[in-house]
């Protein structure tokens, strides 16, 4: 690989040659050399065809603001570099690391997706003609952690989900929709992406070198470019897709792998999670929200807002991969499977639960007192979407809650019968419930206005899948 440059945090290449005056500060002697590495505490430079490494304290104070300032100034000049590659400006003055997700996404005009306490996300489904890097992507997210500092971003390209797809956005997303005619086979798709991005990226930061990353049955081969702080880390799979991640530089020198979290660190934040509201309304706050846009991504999508609740990192394209048909839908039960084996490497496991036709308060009871949600296998009907989206409007302004489970009882009573149609097999999370007025809370991987969705417990109930049940990630 080429020299690659690195932020005065961890150390800075410099990768123009070219002499600088520096001065000893306990005798004054001056130097002219040709700086090629300065770290917080230390410059190393060649003098006379010599390297030489010296501690920064060991310089006077103009010398150390002139190693600092000819740093920075090459930063920006290569972030510039990098941003015209890219046809955005990703990059500010700085590592990506030292900002908000927000003020990134702002920069690029991806909208937030989700933002909570211990998690943060933004998202753009592009159209046809946006590029990024010389290439069209499907979908571009950025990641955020605690107080929305940013810790990843995903941009996937040619892949079997989107490629072709005719499905709309949101509940939609069961409609057949003008989509775009490609004549193009997906692995004719996959190789112009792939060769666009490894052009772009090394006419602007050199050569790649060759890496695995990620783990266990996640783990693949990537091309890996370097600037600053940040890895450009590039995967391509035939019949599948081409993605781009950009990791800090320590994540991609460790291959992807994260730290374990406690089980007993986990389990107190998730308790911490359980809102209880003067209405008798129990429900779990900060879970991530995933947006599955114009595909059939249901169950990937909801899979990966549970799977990084309970801290294991997860992707949907990346875990929709094996158990997706072209077009976006996906075999859940080959999905569960291989989410299955992420989930046991993080000393978690996903069980299957039982909920049917018969589906009950006192079955996801428990698992939401301790803050965990429940993975529900439904049919997203029109009428039971309908009621969901007036029902929940409606109760905001509600204050005699006895009265308002008399009335969506009637509702109940009069509309089971017609909810009992076998198509749109739908995933989302079971996140609530009110004993007193015999209501669940219900969640969709469809945005932010479909995270919290109220429906009586019978009409949940009879759009329950009969063919399966649930699931559970918990300890």
């Amino acid at each position: 690989m080429k020299k690659i440059l690195l932020t005065l945090a961890s150390g800075f290449l410099f990768t123009q040659a070219y002499a600088l005056q520096i001065t000893q500060k306990a005798s004054g002697k001056a130097l002219e050399v040709t700086p090629s590495n300065v770290t917080e505490t230390e410059v190393t430079f060649l003098l006379n065809g010599k390297s030489y490494t010296v501690p920064l304290d060991s310089l006077t104070a103009e010398s150390v603001s002139a190693l600092q300032a000819s740093a920075k100034a090459e930063s920006e000049v290569s972030f510039t570099k990098i941003n015209e590659a890219i046809g955005h400006n990703l990059f500010g003055e700085s590592d990506l690391w030292d900002e908000k997700a927000a003020e990134i996404a702002g920069r690029l005009n991806w909208k937030k997706e989700s933002l909570k306490e211990s998690n943060s996300s933004y998202r753009k489904y592009p159209q046809a003609d946006y590029r990024f890097l010389g290439a069209r992507p499907y979908s571009v997210t950025i990641y955020g952690g605690p107080d929305d500092t940013p810790e990843h971003l995903s941009l996937v390209f040619a892949n079997k989900g989107d490629f072709n797809s005719t499905v709309g956005s949101g509940a939609d997303h069961f409609k057949k929709a003008e989509g775009e005619k490609v004549e193009l086979d997906l692995n004719d798709a996959i190789k112009i992406d792939e060769t666009a991005l490894e052009t772009t990226l090394t006419a602007a930061l050199g050569e790649p070198v060759e890496q695995y990353y990620g783990e266990k049955e996640a783990k693949r081969k990537v091309q890996r470019w370097d600037i600053g702080g940040q890895s450009f880390l590039m995967s391509a799979e035939k019949g599948e897709y081409v993605h781009l991640l950009v990791v800090r530089t320590e994540n991609a020198d460790a291959e992807g792998k994260v730290k374990f979290i406690k089980d007993a660190v986990v389990k107190a934040s998730h308790l911490k999670n359980v809102r209880q509201d003067d209405n008798g309304d129990v429900w779990i706050d900060n879970i991530p929200m995933v947006n599955q846009g114009p595909k059939g991504y249901c169950a990937p999508a909801t899979f990966e807002r549970a799977m990084r609740y309970m801290n294991v990192p997860a992707d949907m394209y990346l875990l929709a991969t094996a158990a997706t048909t072209a077009g976006g839908g996906t075999n859940t039960q080959l999905l569960a499977k291989d989410a299955k084996r992420i989930v046991r490497s993080k000393a978690r496991r996903i069980k299957d639960i039982s909920l049917g036709s018969g589906l009950k308060i006192r079955d996801v009871k428990s698992y939401i007192d301790e803050g965990v949600p429940v993975l529900w296998q439904m049919r997203s009907l029109k009428a039971y979407n309908k009621i969901a989206n007036e029902r929940t409007k409606e109760r905001t302004s509600i204050t005699d809650f006895e009265a308002w489970a008399e009335t969506i009882q009637n509702e109940a009573d009069e509309t089971v019968g017609q909810l009992r149609r076998e198509d749109n097999h739908h995933i989302c999370l079971i996140i609530g419930y009110n004993e007193e007025t015999n209501e669940l809370a219900v969640s969709d991987s469809w945005g932010p206005q479909y995270e919290l969705r109220w429906v009586h417990t019978e009409i949940a109930a009879a759009v329950t899948s009969t063919q399966s049940g649930g699931f559970v990630i918990d300890f």
